[in-house]
């Protein structure tokens, strides 16, 4: 039978990842899911944000899925359905991702038959109805309009204006919404991942289909999908976009890869600084915070590895502080921000932080 799946999408820090979470904590024991994760950030945090939940998890660095290499897209969705055969997906875009062309893919010919793609759920935070920056972006509006369960989350920290500013928005969207909810701490219902999803999937943007390029069949999926062209240098490498343009990646200041690299990116009107260093590497705690708080970014996430042990970062526009986790593989950290970031000023307050 086709394996159940669902895309979870929403801007960026909107709690996609605390949701999934939550998700999975409430999966039917001894029941095998696998989560398919996309972040803008090159190196990717989100999978040790979600390690120690007892399920496969796969990253598509660098971008998001309707816009790097399809192929990058089906070659990780093939391989977590062959070598892990699980019993439910869950995809999670890029807060910067379309949905629109990975709805297409995951409903094209050649999935028919493997996946069957329920509603799809789209986080929001109800704040954000009061911003132009987010209500004329094309991303937020187009992933409002393809959900089917359309949910506010971070309901504990709205007014009461705001509360009711989103109920009269969902009221007003058409066609209607499957479900429409409010909810804290990502507490999705369960039970939602059940829905149909709506028949329509058309919104106009200007990405390239994931289609343009070869997707392997039914057969593919349970024989050999390496593709000795997309391993993991080469996927960093080879995504470019005429509209996504991912930025340049740096190692260490005499050119060789060491336990210091440093990538950035940009896309949608969007900016990022991404960090992976080695696992001996220990950042100064006081320091960290005093760098990570003195900026009101979008969005900074990270695994970071300090003189006082291992934390989670998890920040939204100023808001969220380091918290205490058991080790890491190594540290990792994403700046995103709406306007230009100072790379090398940042990077080289990173650094005096190194011990």
């Amino acid at each position: 039978m086709p394996i159940p799946t669902h895309l979870i999408t929403g801007f960026l820090g909107v709690g996609k990842t605390t949701a999934i979470r939550h998700l999975l904590a409430h999966r039917p024991a001894g029941e095998r899911w696998a989560v398919l994760v996309n972040e803008f950030g090159q190196v990717g945090v989100d999978e040790q944000l979600m390690e120690g939940e007892d399920v496969a998890i796969r990253q598509v660095p660098g971008g998001c899925l309707c816009c790097v290499s399809s192929q990058a897209f089906t070659v990780g969705l093939n391989r977590l359905i062959r070598e892990e055969r699980p019993a439910r997906i869950l995809i999670e875009p890029t807060g910067l991702g379309h949905p629109a062309r990975v709805i297409e893919t995951l409903t094209g010919e050649f999935y028919r038959q493997v996946l069957d793609l329920r509603a799809v759920i789209t986080l929001i935070d109800a704040r954000h109805l009061a911003s132009p920056r987010h209500r004329t972006h094309p991303t937020w509006q187009d992933q409002i309009a393809l959900a089917d369960v359309l949910v506010a989350n971070k309901a504990d920290l709205y007014s009461d204006a705001e509360r009711e500013a989103f109920l009269d928005f969902a009221r007003r969207l058409d066609p209607p919404k499957s479900r429409t909810a409010l909810v804290s701490q990502g507490a999705l219902d369960p039970a939602w991942l059940d829905l149909p999803a709506h028949p329509k999937r058309s919104v106009e943007d200007t990405h390239d289909p994931l289609g343009d390029t070869h997707h392997p069949g039914h057969d593919d999926l349970l024989g050999d999908t390496h593709h000795p062209e997309y391993a993991h240098g080469d996927l960093l490498g080879d995504t470019h976009h005429p509209e996504y343009a991912h930025g340049d990646s740096h190692d260490s200041p005499a050119g060789t890869r060491s336990d210091w690299f440093l990538a950035t990116q940009h896309g949608d009107g969007y900016h990022g600084i991404s960090w992976l260093l080695g696992p001996a590497v220990r950042l100064a705690h006081e320091g960290l915070i005093e760098l990570l708080h003195g900026g009101a970014w979008d969005r900074t996430k990270g695994v970071l590895h300090t003189d006082r042990g291992w934390f989670t970062l998890n920040r939204v526009s100023g808001e969220g502080t380091l918290e205490p986790r058991t080790p890491g593989q190594e540290t990792r950290l994403e700046i995103i921000h709406h306007a230009p970031l100072d790379a090398g000023r940042l990077d080289a307050r990173l650094r005096s932080l190194r011990l």
